[in-house]
């Protein structure tokens, strides 16, 4: 089993800001431009559409490896979305190319989008912001969808609240009719009260998604989606965002925010203590020293709940946690990779030649098959996972899941089992976001929109697509009905009633 990010590779990462947009996918990433397709100014999705296209079967091993089974499907929804692009302006390019990486059901293949906006298109987003601000008496809401009611993001509140009507875009875009808003009802900056953060419909095809605007803090507008998980407890928003639900008691009462990607420790009884990491999204000195200020009472409990749920990926920041409960090594089984010059590249960022570099192999492997156009050739081969065990008291490890949890999230849990016969799975079945890992980051062609594909590099072992996790999830031990409101006393009973 494979480290999500070796130490090179997180000191390589090109840029933190699309690492945090692809949040979700929890592997290494890195931009790659000296392979690109060259950047230019005429812009137009159909050309964008191609280009995307052929990276995708140059580089994809994903592709490479599903071809012969989805090749009439593929190539009918290609033409399909071919002409499609014909007719998509620029502005809503981003979204069509991510609907036509739904065939693959792998959401490690993915688009971004960063437009660049001139100065007066940025003060025109500005002046519509101002201009369309949403007054609080006209913000009720029915609490008929898990998205409705108050959130946060630790430093402001916003409220969910169904739109009937229309929202314009400025310049590039058209007015759209949109299901949903979130607004902006509290901030440290008042005048930014009523401002709409984001604009979002039920996404055609996909559960639990929705799709829209979001608005960054400069205003200026990109493609995104949002779904809740842990029971509509948090939400997830594209860019590694993370809102955790506020009552309305605790907004009229002005309850204290905290960081809704912020570890927590708390015990639930004498024997049992609940860890819940939200996010893997975050400086693992965060969690580091959450663990560290409670070391004590997590040494001498019995029984631990790590509460995942929504967490939906991020870096490798979990191994030190592992050693709690560790027994044995998880071996590292090796998957398959695809020769290309894109992927030459990126391996070559992180090989080092040492004797322990498990990247150096495969670009000399990578270089011997050009000859071959998308040869397949080994992953890199990684050493067993080892950790230094912490003596503790445990006897027992659950970890709650929903399928919120994906990517890193899923190698969380397929390393805990991996380590310890203490680590039993509550909940539901993961995201299942864990089958090609490690995302290599590519622009398109249009400068002007700045899409950017992403794809994963290799498998996570040599028998995929078979025997993988992607479309159902990691399936948890115990199931837990969707129904049961409380989990966590739900779980606290379970191992309750296992004591005796």
């Amino acid at each position: 089993m494979k480290s999500t990010q070796s130490p090179k590779a997180l000191q390589i990462l090109a840029s933190r800001n699309i690492a945090a947009l692809i949040a979700v996918l929890g592997f290494s990433i890195s931009t790659l431009f000296s392979q690109a397709p060259k950047q230019d100014s005429t812009c137009a999705c159909e050309r964008e559409f191609s280009v995307m296209t052929a990276k995708i079967e140059e580089n994809y091993v994903g592709y490479f490896l599903t071809k012969d089974s989805i090749e009439a499907a593929y190539t009918a929804r290609k033409r399909d979305f071919s002409a499609r692009a014909q007719k998509t302006p620029l502005h809503d390019c981003t979204q069509l190319l991510q609907h036509f990486l739904r065939v693959f059901g792998d959401e490690h293949l993915f688009v971004v989008e960063y437009p660049k906006y001139s100065p007066q298109e940025l003060a025109a987003f500005n002046a519509e912001r101002n201009a369309k601000k949403l007054s609080a008496e006209s913000l009720a809401h029915s609490t008929n969808s898990r998205l409705e009611g108050y959130w946060t993001d630790g430093t402001a509140t916003y409220k969910i609240v169904p739109h009937s009507g229309t929202i314009s875009l400025q310049e590039r875009t058209k007015a759209r009719l949109y299901e949903f808003v979130a607004v902006i009802v509290d901030a440290p900056d008042k005048t930014k009260i009523g401002e709409v953060k984001f604009a979002v419909s039920a996404s055609q095809g996909k559960e639990n998604l929705w799709e829209g605007t979001y608005w960054r803090n400069d205003y200026t507008p990109r493609y995104m989606g949002v779904s809740a998980y842990k029971d509509g407890a948090l939400l997830s928003i594209w860019g590694g965002i993370t809102w955790t639900r506020r009552s309305d008691d605790d907004f009229i009462n002005k309850t204290p925010l905290t960081p809704p990607d912020e570890p927590t420790v708390s015990r639930i009884n004498a024997e049992t203590m609940l860890l819940t990491i939200p996010s893997f999204l975050i400086e693992k000195s965060r969690l580091d020293n959450v663990l560290q200020k409670n070391i004590e009472a997590l040494k001498t409990a019995s029984y631990l709940i790590i509460d995942i749920r929504g967490n939906t990926g991020g870096n490798g920041i979990y191994y030190d946690l592992l050693s709690a409960y560790y027994e044995k090594p998880a071996p590292a089984p090796r998957g398959w990779a695809l020769a290309s010059a894109d992927n030459i590249a990126y391996f070559s960022k992180f090989t080092t030649f040492l004797g322990t570099d498990p990247y150096s192999p495969v670009v000399q492997a990578m270089k011997s098959a050009n000859d071959r156009k998308s040869a397949l050739v080994q992953g890199p081969a990684f050493l067993a996972l080892t950790r230094n065990p912490i003596p503790t008291m445990l006897k027992k490890v659950v970890i709650l899941t929903d399928r919120g949890n994906k990517s890193a999230a899923e190698t969380f849990i397929l390393h805990s089992k991996a380590v310890s016969s203490k680590v039993l799975i509550m909940g539901e079945n993961t995201g299942g976001v864990v089958d090609y890992n490690n995302v290599n980051m590519i622009p398109l062609r249009c400068a002007e929109q700045g899409i950017m594909l992403g794809y994963p590099m290799y498998t996570l072992h040599e028998s995929i697509p078979k025997n993988g996790y992607n479309g159902v999830g990691i399936a948890p031990d115990v199931r837990i009905d969707a129904a049961v409101k409380d989990k966590i006393s739900f779980v606290t009973e379970y191992l309750q009633h296992k004591k005796e």
